[in-house]
């Protein structure tokens, strides 16, 4: 069986969240929870283990109290001490990943200050110029819109799609076809 765990470790991990974290409707006022917290963690800096009945109970009646205004009313009807500690527990592991910078990219990379990073460009369609010329693209167009114009124009002069095609039609979907490189 797994080991709750300390209720003062988890309000030490809290206490600078609740400044932070946003929720929409507080019955009491915010800064009067950051006031308890940190009245709290006074008390349990000058505490010795193990702590005095009346300590751990106002301890555990605070947890409860922004455990009810913290988390939706669905999320868990009646909730045990143990459970309250976890839901704080759980979110807190999400909040402090979430908190953290992500990893910085290589010297490499790196811009100078007021600078824009320019994102990777894509690259060129490796097509001759003739069938460019022939889909009306620019001779610099990008491999997704070579890509995407090809697929329309086969779709607009198939044979098969279209049997009322003119000669001219069926001669320039051929000539497209032989210049088209896979």
């Amino acid at each position: 069986m797994a080991v709750p765990p300390n209720p003062s470790v988890v309000l030490r991990r809290l206490h600078p969240w609740l400044g932070r974290a946003v929720h929409t409707r507080w019955s009491v006022r915010r800064s009067l929870y950051q006031e308890e917290a940190e009245a709290l963690l006074h008390a349990l800096a000058r505490a010795r283990h193990p702590l005095p009945g009346e300590l751990t109970f106002r301890l555990e009646r605070f947890l409860r109290r922004l455990h009810h205004e913290w988390f939706p009313r669905t999320w868990r009807t009646d909730p045990s001490f143990a459970e309250v500690l976890e839901d704080f527990r759980w979110w807190l592991g999400i909040a402090e990943r979430w908190s953290h910078e992500p990893p910085r990219a290589s010297r490499r990379g790196r811009t100078q200050p007021g600078q824009r990073r320019r994102a990777p460009a894509e690259p060129l369609a490796k097509q001759s110029p003739r069938l460019l010329r022939l889909l009306r693209l620019p001779p610099d167009c990008t491999a997704r819109h070579f890509t995407t114009t090809w697929r329309r124009f086969l779709k607009a002069n198939h044979p098969d799609l279209n049997p009322d095609q003119t000669a001219e039609e069926r001669r320039r979907f051929a000539e497209a076809v032989a210049l088209w490189r896979r």
